[in-house]
């Protein structure tokens, strides 16, 4: 995942002798490695999956925002399937493949990563339209769909196309193969960053603005029906709303810390000049571990804070 930053994919060598010294350094920590990795990859596995299940078993009854938590969860699942294999491969092993398939998968991280940064974007502003602006017409739930779908599509074409054309798989002196970023020069991989970086940060602040309009106007309306009966319709819903907003705080929260670490450890590392030694190599395991981490994460906030959630999954006993 974040194939831009992720050592995995070597994007921080870019010689011969390099790649293969940093190699030669990663059974310090291989093994634990692999644990961590094999446990974030059950639970989120197992946990996404129930996600996007709980979600088709609501049939009609889908809401916009439940259209974008499935997306999430998607996302999330693709990471754990796709690339967080394909980041194990390319650190513990040779890699078997040739080319052709180093361009297709390895973009897919980035990919996957700029998937889940928009989802939460546009769950953001679907909260945003239907609490602080609830007279706009609201977005609908084909309206959702064509939303998914152009995000896919242009997270694709903004940044796995780019990527894939600067991939090349070459093979160490010591005949370790590895597929990573060639770059002409410095400057031009240090841009890269800066921008992938930008990519992933930025949308935050949107997103912080909108959950922070919502808040306030939940607040707002709270106090104007403060003297408003418990049971009844509008307190009920306000609370609803109040929850759901609750929740996809959480999540963006979640997402931020997992992300945000990994984010600067990889431009510090990038730019301070820093060796390669075991410490360091510990050191990105962790925040590496930490990024994956978050596609196990939303399923278990979902699973804890909504009850019309855990509803919809008692079909399968969950």
């Amino acid at each position: 995942m974040a194939y831009e930053f992720d050592t995995s994919n070597n994007s921080f060598v870019y010689s011969d002798e390099e790649a293969e010294s940093y190699s030669e350094s990663l059974p310090a920590h291989a093994v634990f490695q692999l644990i961590l990795f094999t446990a974030i990859f059950m639970v989120g596995f197992f946990g996404n999956s129930i996600v996007i299940y709980g979600v088709l078993q609501q049939g009609s009854a889908k809401t916009t925002s439940s259209c974008f938590i499935a997306n999430l969860a998607l996302s999330d699942l693709a990471v754990l399937v796709l690339s967080l294999p394909v980041g194990l491969l390319q650190e513990l092993a040779s890699w078997p493949f040739g080319e052709l398939a180093c361009k297709i998968f390895f973009p897919l991280g980035d990919v996957f990563l700029t998937v889940s940064i928009m989802t939460l974007t546009a769950i953001a502003v679907d909260r945003y339209r239907a609490i602080v602006t609830p007279f706009k017409e609201r977005f609908s739930k084909t309206q959702a769909k064509v939303c998914i779908s152009l995000i896919w599509i242009s997270c694709y074409l903004i940044v796995g196309v780019p990527t894939s054309f600067i991939l090349k798989l070459i093979t160490t002196t010591s005949g370790v193969r590895v597929c990573y970023p060639y770059w002409n020069n410095a400057m031009e991989r240090q841009i890269h960053k800066i921008l992938i970086a930008s990519l992933a940060t930025l949308p935050l602040f949107l997103i912080g603005y909108c959950y922070f309009r919502v808040v306030m106007a939940l607040w707002k309306v709270r106090i104007i029906h403060r003297d408003t009966a418990k049971n009844s319709l509008t307190t009920i819903r306000l609370e609803q709303k109040r929850k759901l907003v609750k929740m996809l705080i959480l999540i963006v929260i979640a997402f931020s810390v997992c992300l945000l670490p990994y984010i600067t450890f990889a431009l510090v590392l990038e730019f301070a000049d820093m060796e390669r030694t075991p410490s360091v190599n510990v050191g990105l395991v962790a925040v590496l571990s930490l990024l994956y981490a978050n596609s196990a994460i939303n399923p278990l906030i979902l699973c804890t804070m909504s009850k019309d959630f855990r509803k919809g999954l008692r079909p399968c006993g969950c």
